[in-house]
């Protein structure tokens, strides 16, 4: 039984459940045919009455216990940590070097934003009387809100996922990055509402293991019609132009679309399985993440210097997630401490910054996946390409390495030698 809990995670459960209500009772009913209406609404009704006591008791019973926090704690954090990499990766190594590369990221994205911003600001100096940080901030600050102004509409941003989608896709054959699927069966569609608590942008949900012909979906989260008109630029500028779409990169194409269609084909059907319950975490974000690399080392969008910062900003955000993951389970990061770390030291809308800490606190362990897995992923790529010598492939590595499902990133080189 439900006796206590965290009070974030009961208020995200009480949004949630709200959603669940409006499936059943509006979503659903609307599209049951008319032959079947009785039956539904006679099924619906003790559902219904379920659901809203639920709610009751969430609003009420359950927020006046002595409800604990959501923090694992140094101990449970750094095993489970350890079982969900399967990297042999401790918390502590991976927290010195994600804030090792912060570092060498944010140096790297001041060298990308100095040509543009003498672009972009010619009658402007480029700070050099400011060192450190400071120069770094004021320079890469300036030249990300120029780039962030390109940006969808709250009425475009579905249209322009699929736009963008198109355009990843025929990049990926005309560059022959890997095998595409041979399965049309990705949809574009809106975030369902009972997931819009965790997927506040996008999301990606892959096909059956054992019936893949029944689709995959690529969720984009609309905008809510009644966010004030601040808020809604903040969500449009976090993802503007250019992260939208390397974030379509990243959930459909060749991200995580890609990966479960090569999955989905893993023979025998109880290895298949086997792989689809127990997939690595690491393995799938890290993926997700090296392709984005990917499609830039070749050339998507013509090496345009905008989506290269772009880009790197988007690594400072995959670092942040592996910093404020460790730091906020288990050294007591306050809320504050990390707003200010996200916005100020990675660049991140404050709408962003406020839902990754949201997420942060409703998971553990979650969040390092992509920095691990990522790193993971260069390291299986670097010892294969030394291994096949002048024979060496990007697709051929990319197909065998997907043809494996999602193992540990550990068993993947050895599967690979």
């Amino acid at each position: 039984n439900l006796v206590s809990s965290p009070d974030i995670w009961r208020t995200i459960a009480i949004e949630e459940n709200e959603r669940n209500i409006a499936l059943v009772d509006k979503t659903i009913r609307a599209e049951v045919p008319q032959d079947l209406r009785d039956a539904y609404n006679h099924a619906a009704q003790p559902a219904l009455a379920a659901m809203n006591k639920f709610q009751d008791y969430l609003k009420k019973n359950l927020a006046s216990r002595n409800n604990w926090d959501w923090r694992l704690g140094r101990d449970r954090y750094v095993r489970k940590f350890r079982y969900t990499m399967e990297t042999g990766a401790e918390a502590d190594a991976v927290l010195a070097n994600a804030e090792a590369d912060l570092q060498r990221v944010r140096a790297r994205m001041l060298e990308l934003a100095l040509p543009l911003h003498k672009r972009m600001f010619p009658a402007d100096g480029d700070h050099s009387n400011l060192t450190g940080a400071a120069r770094e901030n004021a320079v890469i600050q300036e030249v990300l809100e120029k780039i962030v102004q390109r940006h969808s509409t709250r009425e475009s941003f579905m249209d322009d996922a699929r736009k963008d989608l198109d355009q990843a896709r025929a990049f990926v054959a005309e560059k022959h990055l890997l095998t595409l699927p041979s399965r049309s069966n990705l949809q574009v569609i809106p975030t369902p509402e009972f997931m819009r608590g965790i997927y506040s942008v996008a999301g990606f949900s892959p096909a059956p293991a054992l019936e893949p012909q029944l689709g995959a979906f690529y969720w984009v989260t609309p905008i809510p019609a009644d966010w004030p008109k601040q808020r809604v630029e903040s969500k449009l500028r976090e993802y503007n132009f250019y992260t939208l779409k390397q974030i379509t990169i990243h959930e459909a194409m060749p991200g995580h679309y890609v990966q479960f269609e090569f999955a989905n084909d893993v023979q025998p059907k109880s290895r298949r399985v086997l792989r689809a319950v127990y997939g690595n975490g690491a393995y799938a974000e890290g993926w997700a993440e090296y392709a984005e690399q990917m499609m830039l080392d070749n050339g998507f969008l013509n090496h345009a210097p905008e989506i290269a910062l772009t880009f790197a900003k988007e690594e400072l955000r995959v670092i942040a997630n592996a910093i404020l993951d460790v730091r906020l389970q288990t050294r007591n990061m306050s809320d504050k401490d990390a707003l200010d770390f996200m916005e100020k030291m990675t660049f991140q809308e404050t709408e962003e910054a406020t839902g990754k800490l949201q997420r942060a606190k409703l998971s553990s362990s979650q969040l390092p996946t992509y920095f691990v897995g990522w790193r993971g992923w260069l390291d299986v790529r670097e010892h294969y390409r030394q291994a096949a010598g002048s024979s060496y492939s990007l697709a051929a590595f990319n197909d065998k390495a997907l043809q494996q499902g999602a193992v540990p990133l550990t068993v993947l080189g050895r599967l690979l030698q």
